[in-house]
């Protein structure tokens, strides 16, 4: 696990990319020759980690924290073909590949970009067991662009959180990433915090 990580970081720093392997750049890379890093262990050393591999919303009734930090995906794209590339190293299960940008058939696709997400996000926060839940959004809502308009509005989401108790909202603005096609002004971040009440 060290040493792949280790190699995801470091092959990631010549990727001919934008941050993500939906597409590629068409243009050389200046410095492109691969140096193998080992990540600094001192890092993660004596502190507790668990990490699941596992569908939200079926691991939410399994686990407790005191904080739930959420930030789902909203709008239609679908981040299992935003890192297949380094998904396939770990996995090693080197599948066929298509298209020009060579990437494998759909897997792992999330209920979070199709149009039941509202019904997948209120049931993920009626199961969640915690004290606090915190939640990440953006206001592309009424984006132009179809795959950037969210699945899950601003009123979806503060309606289910309330279910579960108090909910304050902070927003911020903040620069959007534009890959041409969405316009919009006045972009905003929020930040959902509720304080969950167990009482029930």
């Amino acid at each position: 696990s060290i040493l792949l990580a280790s190699l995801i970081y470091s092959m990631d720093r010549i990727a001919n990319t934008v941050g993500h392997y939906e597409a590629y750049r068409k243009i050389s890379i200046k410095d492109d020759r691969f140096r193998f890093e080992l990540i600094d262990l001192n890092d993660y050393q004596n502190k507790e980690i668990e990490i699941f591999q596992e569908d939200a919303n079926s691991l939410a009734p399994k686990i407790y924290a005191d904080i739930i930090f959420l930030d789902p995906p909203y709008n239609s794209r679908q981040y299992s073909r935003f890192y297949h590339v380094l998904e396939n190293l770990v996995d090693w299960d080197k599948p066929e590949l298509y298209g020009v940008a060579l990437k494998p058939k759909p897997k792992n696709m999330s209920e979070y970009c199709r149009h039941n997400a509202p019904k997948i996000f209120d049931e993920l926060i009626t199961k969640l067991d915690c004290k606090y839940i915190v939640v990440t959004y953006n206001n592309t809502y009424n984006s132009k662009s179809s795959s950037s308009k969210n699945k899950i509005s601003f009123d979806q989401i503060l309606f289910s959180l309330n279910k579960r108790g108090k909910t304050k909202i902070f927003e911020s603005s903040h620069k959007f990433f534009n890959a041409g096609k969405t316009e919009f002004t006045n972009h905003k971040e929020f930040l959902f915090i509720t304080e969950v009440n167990n009482e029930e």
